[in-house]
């Protein structure tokens, strides 16, 4: 039987900065409708859709009215020493963003890239009149790096994506992002089973749902854009951090060394099956996400495999190496 799959999707940015020495980006592709149509199955050609935007923004506000719940989902929020109510929340959270990212499910993908902060050499070739704008605009190449790299690999001609808009976390800068610089350069590159909507543009938007009403476009945004920020505080904790990811499920009021480690197992579980080698191939994770690190040198551009980590997993004692791969050929 053969399947094509089409997905329509909004993509979530957010980015970080790893102890002021590493910066981070994350796309989080979100499909607001997604066409699978199946040939020559067993009754015929047959073709259906699913809106999965609308599904994960509900399942969102079930975990907050199941948990009682309205803060803002942040991961580098997430503190003190005795489990609440709001850190269930939190792990459901992330364990309905993984399951989103599963084919056949939520068809969302994940794309997650990290930088050096550039030398003054390393910048000294990109326009601006001073060192914030050519930073911004270094930070900008390595975006549109991490959204070309993400639609290559993480779909093809079987499962073909248009870009509808980016929605980007905020203003973290003395201006907005470039959108010519990211989408525009980008229309340019892109393969066949890529496309970006003629009306496409990229959108700031403050990622407290709680600034906007909960009829309004707006309020969905803003609760996708604090799932990438937990999915890639996920990442992080799981790859760079010496700190026990733990399979658990305590208690309200049970004492917890690391909350971060409990909230960040289900992202660095999914991680995990690319260990598998070829057996990874037939996971419904498979293609779901990208991870990698950027670097640039004399020679330009380079992207390779993130050095392996070993994270300890409390309910095993087994030492974990996450194997970070190249996604950009």
């Amino acid at each position: 039987m053969n399947k094509i799959i089409e997905s329509d999707v909004v993509v979530y940015h957010d980015e970080t900065e790893i102890d002021g020495k590493i910066k981070g980006h994350v796309l989080l592709f979100v499909p607001i409708i997604t066409t699978v149509k199946e040939k020559e199955g067993l009754f015929g050609d047959h073709q259906f859709q699913v809106n999965p935007l609308n599904n994960l923004f509900r399942e969102i506000e079930n975990i907050r009215g199941e948990f009682k719940t309205d803060h803002k989902f942040h991961f580098s929020e997430i503190s003190g020493k005795k489990w609440a109510k709001r850190n269930y929340a939190d792990k459901k959270l992330v364990e309905t963003g993984v399951r989103y990212l599963r084919q056949n499910i939520g068809y969302c993908k994940l794309g997650i890239i990290f930088y050096e902060n550039p030398s003054p050499r390393q910048i000294e070739n990109y326009g601006g009149k001073d060192k914030r704008e050519k930073e911004l605009r270094f930070g900008e190449t390595v975006l549109r790096m991490l959204l070309k790299g993400s639609v290559h690999y993480l779909y093809n001609n079987d499962h073909r994506v248009r870009i509808l808009k980016i929605v980007t976390d905020g203003q973290p800068y003395h201006r907005k992002l470039d959108e010519f610089r990211i989408l525009e350069k980008l229309m340019e590159e892109i393969r066949d089973y890529v496309e970006i909507s003629p009306d496409a543009e990229l959108i700031h938007l403050f990622s407290n749902h709680r600034k906007y009403d909960k009829d309004s476009e707006k309020y969905i945004h803003a609760n996708l854009l604090q799932l990438a920020d937990m999915l890639l505080g996920c990442s992080i904790h799981a790859c760079f951090k010496d700190a026990e990811v733990s399979n658990a499920n305590p208690r309200i009021n049970d004492v917890i060394k690391d909350k971060k480690g409990i909230i960040a197992y289900p992202v660095k579980e999914m991680l995990d099956k690319r260990k598998r080698g070829r057996g990874f191939r037939i996971s419904s994770h498979y293609k779901a996400f990208t991870i990698s690190k950027a670097y640039l040198n004399d020679t330009g551009w380079e992207f390779e495999n993130i050095m392996t980590k070993e994270v300890n997993i409390s309910n095993t004692g087994q030492l974990i190496l996450l194997t970070l791969r190249k996604v950009y050929d």
